[in-house]
């Protein structure tokens, strides 16, 4: 089939439009706090080998902590590899997690993985050396994110992990280190 060059000519600038306006429409959903903290990742990122998450540079250019705030700068990230090759590299769920976070995600996973029932909510704050409350938002952002969803398994926490996360190895989303500077300066390395 012959393709006519007046077709082409007349679909391809409503292409380029409608992607401009998606691509405009992703940053308007980033208001000036947001963007302050993206700013500083793609700065920080790749410094002293740093992997800096999220709620690391909320703090250090003083945006409140807030689970709306970080979940949408997470799903900007997630939505934007090309910002850095951290992303890339590490995975957008290293990025966007909390420590609590990784580490609950990494005992329903490793519990899943393994065969065993999901640990209770009290088994996973415990393990985590957190409180319960801090176990349910936990649990409501991974779900968010995409990592986990509610199930019907009785006896431990009611959600199941999503089946790519189950071999998550050899990618290291849920393994992190922070490193904090006597310049006060704190960062997260993989």
């Amino acid at each position: 089939m012959k393709t006519k060059p007046w077709l082409l000519l007349t679909v391809l600038p409503l292409l380029l439009f409608v992607n401009s306006a998606s691509a405009a429409n992703d940053q308007a959903q980033l208001n000036a706090q947001d963007q302050k903290v993206i700013d500083y990742l793609v700065k920080d990122w790749g410094e002293d080998y740093s992997v800096t998450s999220v709620d690391i540079a909320m703090n250090a250019v003083k945006v409140a902590p807030s689970d709306e705030t970080r979940f949408r700068i997470g799903n900007y990230i997630k939505a934007h590899p090309e910002l850095h090759e951290v992303i890339r590299r590490w995975g957008w769920v290293t990025l966007v997690l909390t420590p609590d976070e990784k580490l609950i995600a990494r005992a329903l996973i490793n519990a899943e993985r393994n065969g065993k029932p999901a640990p209770s909510l009290t088994e996973l704050a415990k393990a985590v050396g957190v409180k319960e409350p801090d176990v349910k938002r936990g649990l409501a952002m991974l779900e968010r994110y995409e990592i986990l969803k509610k199930g019907s398994k009785a006896g431990g926490v009611a959600y199941v992990v999503i089946p790519r996360y189950i071999k998550w190895q050899p990618r290291l989303d849920f393994v992190f280190h922070t490193i904090s500077l006597d310049s006060g300066r704190q960062f997260n390395v993989n």
